[in-house]
């Protein structure tokens, strides 16, 4: 008899164990289904947020690119930008000219011009976007455009020299030159 009740009570404690045991299993499965159906959403939430974020820069760089942009606070980054203001060029007023004719110095055109000057808040420092003829640079105190090192950018100002010149560009569209 004490044979007998000692796998009886062995068999009840495998019993016991067994359905402990699948018990434990079916929270653990059904807290992990939780979970993935809960990521499920959220990911689906994020794929919208997301979707709906880069609609609103299409639309922002499509608004943008349709107008000038004249400065100030950026849209898509909240930070202050100054944009060059381009001056017009006086107007030429017609008439006849009486008298001999006067030939003009030609006058020479500086290719370079400068675009924008933006400030990094993080880096703390501020970067110029000039344009070389064509084509437009991003640069920074130390670099070259043309035979032209920049020498100081300010949150107004560029300036520029090479071995005879130096170059100041200002955000009004204004340039001068002054002999070293």
């Amino acid at each position: 008899m004490k044979k007998e009740t000692t796998f009886i009570i062995a068999a009840a404690l495998a019993g016991v164990c067994a359905i402990g045991l699948f018990v434990r299993l079916t929270i653990q499965r059904t807290s992990f289904d939780k979970v993935v159906k809960e990521a499920l959403k959220t990911s689906e939430g994020y794929d919208q947020k997301l979707i709906n974020t880069v609609k609103r820069l299409e639309e922002e760089l499509a608004t943008r690119a349709s107008f000038g942009y004249q400065g100030g606070k950026d849209p898509m980054t909240g930070k202050t930008r100054m944009v060059v203001l381009q001056q017009k060029a006086p107007e030429v007023k017609k008439g006849a000219v009486k008298g001999p004719a006067v030939t003009e110095a030609p006058v020479v055109v500086d290719p370079i011009k400068l675009t924008a000057i933006i400030y990094d808040d993080e880096q703390r420092k501020y970067t110029a976007v000039v344009m070389d003829g064509e084509r437009s640079f991003s640069v920074e105190m130390g670099d070259k455009v043309r035979d032209r090192k920049i020498t100081q950018i300010t949150d107004q100002m560029i300036f520029m020299e090479d071995d005879a010149m130096l170059y100041v560009y200002d955000i009004h569209g204004k340039s001068r030159t002054k002999n070293k």
